[in-house]
């Protein structure tokens, strides 16, 4: 009928957004965090490793040139009596007190520390336990790294393989909730040891001098001067006033030997 009330009417009703588990939330953060601080370091040490490699073409020739030009200038100072004779290293000679090489030789057999080791690592990383494909690649990778940590015989490393295992998510079964969670718990603890990682990365990087040299051409080019074509400039006029040194003992050396 025309303008009859329905008998029935839905109640509107509004959607709520699903609430997140905290471990959730906090594994999704912590997840783009780690993606952004690896970028930033791989961006850092591609332009660092740039910066080295476009420094060493451009005065590695020089400097070589350089330490020949010098190390015959301290040859003819000797000759010419106005340098004193350099006495040879002890330590760095090959004489009767050099020690034998520890490298020759049978390498030791592996203890039976090392063999208990090793064999648990097998059981526990075997690939065929993976149940995923990428679980199955990571312990492959494991187990070839246990292999070279066998084969030199380095104890301590295969038991940092076992207790890295140990405390992967990856090494947690099961796919009730509990595990999900725990699994989730350590890959929030692998993911923030990372970032410390990354953090002692950095620090190293700004403490090296490929990074201070860096500093110092940003901020000479942001004045309007180009530091690094000085650099270049003052190694060349460096080997000038050793080429020029050179020859003058040269023509010393000469005029006594007549």
């Amino acid at each position: 009928m025309k303008g009859a009330r329905p008998l029935f009417m839905a109640e509107p009703f509004a959607l709520e957004p699903v609430a997140i588990e905290p471990s959730r939330a906090r594994l999704a953060t912590l997840d783009l965090d780690l993606a952004a601080r690896e970028s930033e370091l791989a961006s850092t040490r591609e332009d660092l490793h740039a910066l080295q490699s476009r420094y060493l073409s451009a005065v590695g020739g020089y400097y070589r040139q350089l330490v020949e030009i010098e190390a015959e200038a301290v040859e003819l100072e000797v000759r010419l009596g106005l340098r004193d004779p350099v006495e040879p290293d002890a330590d760095s000679g090959s004489g009767s007190h050099a020690q034998p090489d520890d490298g020759c030789g049978n390498a030791a057999a592996p203890s039976g520390d090392l063999k208990k080791i090793f064999r648990n690592i097998a059981r526990t990383l075997h690939p065929d336990l993976a149940l995923d494909e990428p679980t199955r690649w990571r312990r492959h990778s494991l187990m070839a790294e246990a292999n070279r940590a066998y084969a030199e015989r380095d104890e301590d490393r295969l038991r940092l393989i076992l207790h890295a295992w140990e405390r992967s998510p990856e090494a947690v079964v099961g796919d009730d909730p509990e595990a999900d969670d725990e699994r989730r718990q350590r890959r929030i603890a692998a993911i923030e040891d990372r970032l410390l990682a990354i953090d002692a990365e950095f620090r190293d990087l700004r403490a090296s001098a490929i990074w201070h040299l860096k500093g110092k051409i940003d901020d000479a080019r942001a004045k309007g001067w180009d530091l690094y074509a000085e650099m270049v400039l003052e190694v060349k006029r460096a080997v000038g006033r050793a080429t020029s040194k050179l020859a003058s003992m040269r023509r010393m050396a000469a005029k006594i030997q007549v």
